[in-house]
């Protein structure tokens, strides 16, 4: 491994419309601040046919990752699919750094096959480096996301808004998982301030497309129910306008029950919104009572509700009604919401610029190359890892066929013959 050759491959979801295409745009903006060489490549990996690529996105992408240090911005759930449909050339005497977001405190320990790729793990909060440290023998960096939002061009009329109501908006993608999301707690402590059919006020839910998970549109339709105050937006916009819709608004709520982040948070702040959100999880680190609007919440455990949990993972149930006095709070005292967005905005713009973060990322990237590559054995342990990996890999597979009906009848039958004839005969892939 040279430190001729220093610089960073960037790769990732680089034109998706979502939250985690979003955070690898963030760290090309943060790293587009500094004089580090970098390429930028595309893993085109199978998504929901509802996750849309960004038309406005002017990114140029190279198939060559030709500098010392790659950062992979795919989490652990996609990683099979990435390792499987990648040349293990691409890994090969490279410095590799991975890039999650996690939203428990607990990183799952099937996942600990994952570290044997990488040299160390990039996280965007002091949240996930808790939760992944427990588990990880590499280093784990926080790194945060920069916020860089350009001029919305679209206005109210644009999204057939009234101007003379006062917005409150909430967001989620089902993909990241409606019960952690937790839209229906921010519709009950809208209707506690409001109660039914407002004329004054409008709460906009903005939604990706549900067509995947009918159980959850369900449950949303359901509890709106005749409340025509309650507006839902199910559609998958390009960037500048969704961020459009959110300057629209007049506050922005989260009641999450969790976030490995919480970029949306850090958007409408950014956009000079006043935020209410659930005081828990990785959005503290950026949030304040000074710059925003924080909600109580009691610790509950996870249960089954969540794909990832386990009996011991707990999140934040936030405080209906506290949220109730905050929103009515928002709504009644305008010049004091302004006072404490502005100053939202202004820690946004401060803390989580490009600039910073691009500052950031370079100081350890020269970290890495002056300080770490040198002092790696010469034989690096890309083959080893990956070898693992694809072991792993090929035992996930097998497990899977035996698990299949007729396999299993032909193990049973088998069985039954060794014990009829007195052996113990095997098949070797058993």
């Amino acid at each position: 491994m040279s430190t001729k050759n220093f610089g960073l491959n960037i790769s990732g979801y680089i034109n998706k419309q979502f939250g985690l295409g979003e955070g690898v745009r963030s760290n090309i903006r943060a790293i587009q601040t500094t004089d580090v060489p970098y390429v930028i490549n595309d893993f085109n990996i199978t998504l929901s046919k509802h996750v849309k690529d960004d038309d406005q996105n002017k990114l140029i992408v190279s198939e060559k990752n030709p500098y010392n240090i790659n950062l992979v911005q795919i989490n652990i759930d996609r990683l099979h699919s990435v390792m499987q449909q990648t040349d293990k050339s691409y890994f090969e005497n490279k410095y590799n750094i991975a890039f999650w977001a996690w939203e428990l405190e607990n990183f799952p320990e099937e996942s600990k096959l994952f570290f044997s790729l990488f040299n160390e793990i990039w996280v965007p909060s002091n949240f996930c480096t808790e939760a992944i440290s427990k588990v990880s023998p590499v280093p784990v960096i926080k790194m945060m996301h920069s916020i860089e939002i350009e001029k919305p061009l679209f206005t109210r009329k644009d999204f057939n808004l009234s101007d003379n109501k006062f917005i409150f908006m909430t967001m989620f993608d089902y993909y990241s998982s409606f019960v952690r999301k937790n839209p229906i707690a921010t519709i009950d402590a809208y209707e506690n301030a409001f109660g039914k059919n407002n004329s004054e006020v409008i709460l906009l839910i903005k939604t990706s497309i549900s067509q995947e998970f009918p159980e959850d549109k369900k449950l949303l339709i359901d509890r709106i129910g005749d409340n025509k105050s309650i507006i839902i937006i199910e559609e998958i916009l390009e960037r500048n306008k969704l961020y459009s819709l959110m300057n629209c608004c007049d506050c922005f709520v989260s009641l999450h029950r969790s976030e490995g982040f919480g970029l949306t948070m850090a958007e409408a702040m950014h956009l000079g919104k006043p935020v209410i959100a659930t005081a828990y999880s990785a959005n503290t680190e950026f949030m304040n009572i000074n710059n925003s609007f924080l909600v109580k919440y009691n610790l509950i455990k996870t249960g089954d509700q969540y794909y990832y949990s386990t009996e011991k993972d707990i999140w934040a149930d936030a405080d209906i009604y506290h949220c109730s006095e905050q929103m009515k709070l928002v709504y009644e005292n305008r010049e004091l919401a302004s006072d404490i967005a502005l100053r939202g905005q202004k820690d946004v713009k401060e803390f989580l610029s490009p600039q910073v973060i691009g500052n950031k990322i370079k100081n350890r990237l020269e970290i890495i190359n002056k300080e770490i590559i040198p002092n790696l054995s010469q034989k690096t342990s890309t083959d080893e890892s990956l070898l693992k990996f694809e072991i792993k890999l090929l035992e996930e597979k097998l497990n899977k066929i035996r698990s299949l009906k007729p396999v299993q009848w032909k193990i049973k039958f088998k069985n039954f013959q060794n014990k009829l004839r007195g052996r113990n005969r095997k098949y070797f892939w058993e």
